[in-house]
């Protein structure tokens, strides 16, 4: 069978795996007929001789296109040349897809930036970067984003950070983030390595599946491991999130997995984070055998701007904001705890957010911007003792 030319050849950990096409309206991806079983481009797509068929590009590739604002970058600019369908834009960002799986040797030359760019930065920064990075940016997300390499001073080793900006219907979004996330570390919660800009006008954050020695490891978010598309992601409950990680995580890492999600869940409802959505949860892997949950990211409190949001996705049939003794009910059903586990693990979010309250409540007595000050004090609505009425 003739391959048409809209193909893409894909390559696992530097090895070829398959061919991704589209042939009568069908994405088809096909292993290569000497792939090894290691090999696989997806835990739910193992390797084997039969041609996998979707009507829609497989979700796995698709976690590698853009959405928001950096895709409609990339139909401004580059649709008319090279097309506006998913295997198009596919093809367009290939040349910089880095990680586990990617389609051919990286050949960017791009002049990489340090840190300290990104955390004084100049007036327009932002904008340059997009000119600069934008078709090297296969990263999700509506939020406007790049995917900038940043070179460390001491070690010279380039490392890429994901430099997300904000716009007027969101002020203050990265500052928001950056406590959020700061809530989450307190809790004992993985999380990657992340900064603020001394404007507060970029939140930075470095890619969490590349290890120290070189290796990239497999990532996958929950739309892919639940066979949706991105336009599914608010699709879902977070009982079948638990179960999927239940159902892939390694048996060595079960337990932490599940324990970590349940503090997740608890610090997404108590910062009211309407934006918890299936890609913003993953699972990490080395291999079949080894593979955990992802650090948490991508945590903001959505009702600073949306006064009545709800939950991205529903728990126990609601999209409501639960109090605790509901989440301990969802801990014990759903995360495999006992009750004394579950009120442990909630304990230690309560205690995290009073300390990063206390050092709100400290920003604030020297801040004199008014929408910081307004994030500031939302979010300590937030974190104040659970008041949530039943």
């Amino acid at each position: 069978m003739a391959i048409n030319k809209k193909s893409l050849s894909v390559r696992v950990a530097g090895q070829a795996a398959g061919e991704l096409f589209n042939e009568q309206n069908e994405f088809i991806f096909r292993y290569d007929s000497d792939a090894a079983q290691q090999d696989f481009v997806s835990l739910t797509m193992p390797v084997r001789g039969r041609d996998y068929s979707h009507s829609a590009l497989p979700p796995l590739f698709e976690m590698h296109l853009p959405e928001g604002y950096l895709l409609s970058v990339l139909q401004r600019h580059f649709a008319k040349l090279n097309g506006a369908d998913d295997l198009s834009l596919l093809k367009l960002l290939a040349p910089s897809v880095r990680g586990r799986v990617h389609y051919q040797t990286n050949t960017d030359t791009t002049q990489p930036l340090e840190l300290t760019d990104l955390l004084s930065p100049a007036a327009g920064l932002f904008d340059e970067l997009v000119a600069r990075f934008a078709l090297h940016s296969p990263v999700s997300g509506v939020q406007p984003k790049v995917l900038a390499q940043i070179q460390d001073k001491a070690t010279l080793c380039i490392e890429d950070y994901i430099v997300k900006a904000w716009g007027p219907d969101y002020p203050q979004l990265a500052l928001n983030e950056y406590w959020c996330m700061r809530v989450l570390k307190a809790a004992g919660i993985t999380v990657p390595e992340f900064y603020l800009s001394d404007d507060g006008a970029l939140f930075i954050m470095k890619r969490f599946d590349f290890t120290s020695s070189g290796q990239w490891l497999g990532f996958e978010d929950m739309c892919v491991l639940a066979a949706k598309s991105r336009q599914q992601k608010y699709e879902g409950s977070y009982e079948q999130l638990a179960k999927t990680i239940a159902n892939f995580v390694s048996p060595a890492h079960k337990v932490t997995a599940l324990q970590q999600f349940f503090k997740m869940l608890v610090l997404n409802n108590r910062l009211q984070n309407g934006d918890a959505h299936l890609k913003n949860f993953g699972l990490l892997y080395e291999d079949i055998y080894n593979i955990w949950l992802a650090p948490a990211f991508d945590v903001v409190s959505t009702t600073a701007y949306i006064k009545n949001d709800v939950s991205a996705l529903t728990l126990m049939g609601s999209r409501k904001w639960w109090a605790r003794k509901h989440l301990l009910t969802f801990g014990v059903q759903h995360c495999a705890l006992t009750q004394a586990q579950a009120n442990a693990l909630y304990d230690e979010c309560e205690q995290a957010m009073q300390r990063v309250a206390t050092q709100i409540q400290q920003a604030l007595v020297t801040e004199e911007v008014a929408d910081k000050q307004q994030i500031l004090t939302h979010l300590l609505s937030c974190l104040t003792p659970d008041q949530i009425i039943e």
